[in-house]
């Protein structure tokens, strides 16, 4: 299958190993929305930038966690063995079919953070996936700050307007930290 000229296309999981003699395979899963990957749904495989191959899902179920991938016209275990460490993608959703409040990390990177008065506080320059919930990377200079991506701290992303209201509590962005003791 060849690739969608123009696409975009984000990773959604790592190839593992190969499961079983007939050419399935174990995949890592890198996303969100893992419901995405289905039965008779096309991806990608290919390095870290984009996708180099495409194919179809045959059949995906769950294992310990991770995705059973069988792939329609690939029933050897060698195939598949020769995939591990590359990523699987599938084309990016539009930003109109995302739940409300979730961004790909490469709209909010470059956005300038502000205060809810108005005030710069640095610019988003990542987002870390952390153990328990997402943080935007904000970096003003030197410094570096992970801010909890939750409503109560991150109030308004605008797009359009290229920046994010981030209401901050006292130490999170600056060294104003309150001594609890």
């Amino acid at each position: 299958m060849t690739g969608d000229a123009g696409r975009d296309w984000l990773i959604i999981g790592r190839a593992g190993k190969p499961h079983g003699v007939h050419g399935d395979l174990l995949v890592e899963i890198i996303t969100d929305f893992p419901e995405r990957l289905s039965d008779g749904v096309r991806f990608g495989v290919g390095d870290d930038l984009s996708p180099e191959e495409f194919f179809e899902v045959h059949r995906v179920r769950y294992h310990k966690g991770r995705w059973l991938l069988s792939i329609r016209g690939i029933r050897e275990r060698e195939v598949v063995d020769g995939w591990r460490g590359r990523f699987l993608f599938l084309p990016e959703q539009a930003l109109d079919d995302l739940p409300e409040g979730y961004y790909y990390e490469h709209h909010l990177t470059g956005l300038e953070c502000r205060s809810p008065e108005g005030e710069v506080l640095g610019r988003v320059t990542g987002l870390d996936p952390g153990e328990s919930q997402a943080r935007l990377v904000v970096r003003n200079g030197e410094r570096e700050s992970l801010v909890p991506y939750v409503p109560e701290i991150v109030k308004e992303v605008d797009l359009d307007g290229g920046f994010v209201i981030i209401d901050a509590p006292a130490g999170l962005l600056d060294d104003d930290a309150i001594d609890a003791r």
